[in-house]
């Protein structure tokens, strides 16, 4: 009877332990460096067993949206941890991710909301110490020769009372430069001049992809919408 409830015990603990192991975070740091690196695919490959063993896990979440090359997927994911791990570690993290790819889009009014809902949820995150209101975190824009105030709207156009000088088309707005380097290429050999800029500030990046050199507005939304019916790519005007 000694015997048995010993091991009754022994089993027990042995599956609560096994229960903790498996609810506790992993520690992703060496991957995110393997990212940083450009080890992107390496990464990519430990993903099922990683999401295998840590199922609905924020931590691995956050990791599988570093490597998803789609934005609007990555930025599902970030938004998933946001909203089901408000707090986890990661959660600004994610909810920072969500606002860069909205602001780089261009549709600002959605970017302010998440900046608002990152300083109300999160005021000691790294991403909102140090900065001022008169300049959004995240990515470093250039600015628009009379525009003092993002749009009032969601909208993927540009305001029309600073449209002049050179127009191109951006296409993407990548947080790995080795997927803006893919879709660069991609352009390239179709004929296109491709540009990848990066837009940082502090410790993050972003690779946007511009296409085209026009010199009218009225000739790159002519451009724009021909891509999007041969290639079903999205993009939107963006003066230089």
């Amino acid at each position: 009877m000694t015997n048995r409830l010993f091991f009754l015990i022994t089993l027990l603990l042995s599956f609560t332990s096994g229960s903790a192991a498996q609810d506790s975070d992993p520690d992703i740091s060496g991957y995110l460096s393997m990212v940083k690196g450009g080890q992107v695919e390496q990464v990519r490959a430990e993903l099922p067993s990683l999401l295998s063993k840590y199922p609905n896990n924020p931590t691995v979440l956050y990791l599988q949206g570093q490597v998803t090359s789609n934005g609007a997927e990555a930025v599902r994911i970030y938004q998933s941890i946001v909203d089901n791990f408000p707090k986890s570690e990661w959660a600004d993290d994610a909810l920072y991710k969500v606002y860069q790819f909205y602001y780089a889009l261009g549709l600002y009014r959605t970017a302010e909301i998440k900046l608002n809902q990152l300083k109300k949820d999160y005021p000691e995150s790294e991403y909102i110490q140090g900065t001022s209101e008169a300049e959004p975190t995240g990515i470093t824009e250039e600015k628009e020769p009379v525009a003092s105030e993002p749009p009032p709207v969601d909208s993927k156009e540009p305001r029309m009372d600073v449209v002049q000088g050179q127009f191109a088309l951006q296409v993407g707005a990548y947080s790995i430069q080795v997927n803006a380097e893919k879709q660069k290429l991609f352009f390239e050999d179709l004929g296109y001049p491709v540009e990848v800029i990066n837009k940082v500030r502090g410790l993050q990046s972003l690779f946007l992809v511009l296409v085209g050199n026009y010199t009218t507005y009225d000739e790159a939304k002519a451009k724009e919408a021909q891509i999007k019916n041969t290639y079903n790519i999205d993009s939107f005007v963006v003066s230089r």
